[in-house]
């Protein structure tokens, strides 16, 4: 069975509150803890570009894990900025959302307390939530990050994003707009 797989490209131009500022142009957030998502979710040190399972929901293979667990079995997952850029991308391709059932469990995010992120589509809007680092729950996953699940230049792929971004008007002159 071949495997598909979501590209989240982050640049670190845009604050954690300015990713949850375009999810609100095109549909309704909550976000507990708000004023404080960009303290405690800072702009990464470099670009980054992973890849996850091309699920709806996140990999049930993980379900019942806690991010403690997961951390302890080498398991990388998803960040809130990546699940939030994931959740952008995949609604402006599709006009769906993802985690419709289910809840991502963020365990590439710890806030300064240990509390890691979720986030999930609930309530008709994109909830995020924060749940503590040893809970688990059959409807709590983590989408595990792959760093290249491909054997091929990911130029074309950087340049494809590029070029939808400006086509949609949130890239111009190869930078993300505000």
């Amino acid at each position: 069975m071949k495997n598909y797989y979501f590209p989240v490209f982050d640049t670190g131009q845009l604050k954690t509150s300015e990713i949850l500022d375009l999810c609100e142009k095109l549909f309704p957030v909550y976000c507990y803890n708000r004023e404080n998502v960009d303290k405690e979710f800072p702009l990464p040190k470099k670009t980054t570009l992973r890849w996850f399972k091309a699920n709806i929901e996140a990999d049930e293979e993980h379900k019942n894990k806690s991010a403690d667990g997961l951390e302890k079995e080498g398991i990388v997952g998803i960040t809130l900025r990546e699940r939030l850029l994931l959740e952008l991308n995949y609604y402006s391709f599709t006009g769906k959302h993802l985690d419709i059932d289910n809840i991502t469990l963020c365990a590439g995010s710890r806030d300064s307390d240990g509390g890691v992120p979720v986030v999930d589509w609930r309530g008709g809007r994109l909830q995020v939530d924060w749940y503590g680092y040893v809970g688990a729950g059959d409807d709590l996953r983590v989408r595990e990050a792959v760093s290249n699940p491909f054997d091929l230049n990911l130029l074309p792929l950087k340049d494809k994003w590029i070029e939808q971004g400006e086509k949609e008007g949130w890239i111009s002159e190869g930078k993300v707009i505000k």
